[in-house]
């Protein structure tokens, strides 16, 4: 395989959430928005650790409950939160104020390791719930766990209230990159 360190991301977090909502077709998981939204962040975090880059470009963010692809979050906003997600989700384009829909996209491959490492992560992370992953994402010292907290720290010291869900806090990919990376050789 070649190096891909200097790469860049070749999909839309929309693209790969498609992936895993088609697989969720043809391997029933209980896909909800909230497990859709984990499976991505553990998508993006193991591939910059095997790949060193990015599985797709949309920042990842530190929110109430845990990393949040806004992109994605908008385009299921509105449905159900319990809706086990079976039907693909349109891409949207930003155009002044208002987003505009462009069509379904759908996930493409650099190489058949992305092919195996997506069926890798489906088959890690699939038949675990929701708040389980919750869970995981919210580790002591993972990405999460650092912008979020670090955040919320600073406003408890200067009395200020911390309100809403956290938006606006990306989570750096190179923070990603490291504790994935870390966990990889932890486990190694």
């Amino acid at each position: 395989m070649t190096d891909t360190k200097n790469a860049p991301a070749i999909n839309s977090a929309i693209a790969v959430a498609n992936w895993f909502i088609g697989k969720n077709r043809e391997e029933p998981s209980g896909l909800t928005h909230l497990k859709l939204q984990k499976m991505l962040y553990f998508a993006q975090g193991w591939h910059l650790a095997y790949f060193n880059v990015p599985l797709f470009e949309d920042p990842i963010e530190a929110w109430k409950y845990g990393p949040v692809i806004r992109s994605v979050y908008r385009a299921l906003n509105g449905r159900p939160k319990s809706e086990d997600l079976t039907d693909l989700i349109e891409g949207y384009v930003l155009h002044g104020a208002d987003y505009t829909a462009w069509g379904i996209p759908v996930m493409t491959s650099r190489d058949d390791d992305t092919d195996e490492f997506m069926r890798f992560i489906w088959k890690s992370y699939s038949k675990m719930e929701a708040w389980k992953l919750v869970s995981i994402s919210h580790a002591k010292n993972s990405p999460w766990d650092k912008v979020a907290n670090s955040v919320a720290n600073r406003l408890a010291a200067t009395d200020n209230q911390w309100y809403g869900e956290y938006y606006d806090l990306v989570i750096p990919v190179e923070l990603m990159r490291f504790y994935f990376k870390w966990l990889l050789e932890r486990a190694s």
